[in-house]
């Protein structure tokens, strides 16, 4: 069967443009990784030209890639060849050589997927439609309004890491434990963020969340039959639902929470007491 071909313009040696047919299949490369790396290399390109960093004269040429540019990923390609692996990792060496310590972060905060910022909006409205849910049914009892106090948990320990991720990308707060360009580190980061706001609130924070709601629908606007009594502790429990958001924005704070549980299950069963004695 014939291959495909198309007619690519070429510069030759005099800057005289000339066609040169080359096959579809000569261009296309099934290697994910190879395109990945290549793809990332083509915006590195990108961000030095529109920051207008001036390239070293001696790496002038480092900004034509030639025939690198042809190359697009297809199932049915090729395997990429020895010479354009080392074309990539050569390129990729000196461009980022180019680069300052802050013009590389702002390149790297660049990579950010997009759904970081439209994770939290969707997280945002599904824990208000478990809230106002709660507020709906919680005359019918407190087993209809757990479902609700369980979405509300992990949505905001979820949006609490979505918040720790974001402080990281403006620089407001920086953790050097934390790599923004990985982002199975990010999504594990969200997932622990969700468990931890489950884990660590549930088994006490239930009965507050029952009671806020009721608090609510009894101090609707419009309604004065509200105590001020009432109204501090609707407000208590309140702080104490944003728990979750708070223990998935602060790992420091899970990891003194978790290790004051261990101690506790430890002198329960006698360990601190053996340690002292020996």
């Amino acid at each position: 069967m014939a291959q495909d071909r198309v007619s690519i313009p070429v510069i030759d040696v005099g800057s005289e443009y000339h066609a040169e047919v080359i096959s579809e299949a000569a261009v296309s490369v099934n290697d994910e990784h190879f395109i990945r790396d290549l793809k990332r290399l083509k915006e590195l390109r990108s961000f030095l030209i529109q920051e207008a960093i001036n390239v070293n004269p001696g790496d002038s040429g480092v900004l034509s890639f030639g025939r690198l540019n042809l190359l697009q990923h297809s199932d049915k390609g090729r395997a990429p060849t020895q010479e354009e692996w080392s074309a990539v990792e050569f390129h990729t060496q000196t461009l980022f050589r180019q680069l300052t310590e802050p013009l590389r972060r702002r390149f790297i905060l660049g990579e950010i997927p997009s759904w970081v910022s439209i994770l939290p909006i969707l997280l945002a409205l599904a824990a208000l439609a478990a809230l106002v849910g709660a507020v709906l049914f919680h005359h019918m009892g407190a087993r209809v309004s757990l479902p609700f106090y369980l979405v509300w948990l992990m949505c905001l320990g979820a949006i609490g890491s979505v918040a720790f991720i974001g402080m990281n990308a403006l620089s407001l707060q920086q953790d050097i434990t934390f790599d923004l360009t990985n982002r199975r580190l990010m999504v594990l980061r969200i997932a622990l963020g969700a468990l931890f706001g489950l884990v660590l609130t549930l088994p006490f924070g239930f009965q507050g969340f029952v009671e806020f709601i009721a608090g609510i629908s009894r101090t609707a606007p419009g309604s004065d039959s509200a105590l001020p009594q009432e109204k501090i502790t609707v407000t208590t429990q309140a702080l104490l639902l944003l728990l979750p958001f708070i223990l998935g924005f602060s790992t420091s704070l899970v990891i003194m929470i978790l290790n004051r549980l261990v101690d506790a299950v430890q002198s329960f069963f006698g360990k601190s007491g053996a340690s002292a004695r020996s």
